[in-house]
């Protein structure tokens, strides 16, 4: 398995779906990166923060175009009921 290469920032215009890498034109797959597993990362947050990485099924290319997702989960809610 080869070693992911470097995350290259990148700006969405109209339309994303070609690699600017290689030109495959069918789509990226995706990944999620804690935003907290980057040393340099300047959003302080007390909830799990992750990037969103698109990935050309290709050449193996990464790119950032700032995408950010938090995956919590709502809150259980309890309901009372009285017995009759």
């Amino acid at each position: 398995m080869t070693d992911p290469g470097e995350i290259t920032f990148l700006t969405v215009d109209d339309e994303l779906h070609i690699c600017p890498g290689c030109g495959y034109a069918l789509g990226f797959q995706t990944s999620f990166l804690n935003s907290n597993a980057v040393k340099d990362n300047h959003i302080k947050s007390t909830r799990e923060v992750y990037r969103v990485i698109l990935i050309c099924p290709e050449c193996g290319a990464r790119y950032d175009v700032g995408w950010r997702i938090s995956f919590t989960v709502p809150e259980a809610k309890i309901v009372k009921t009285l017995a009759i």
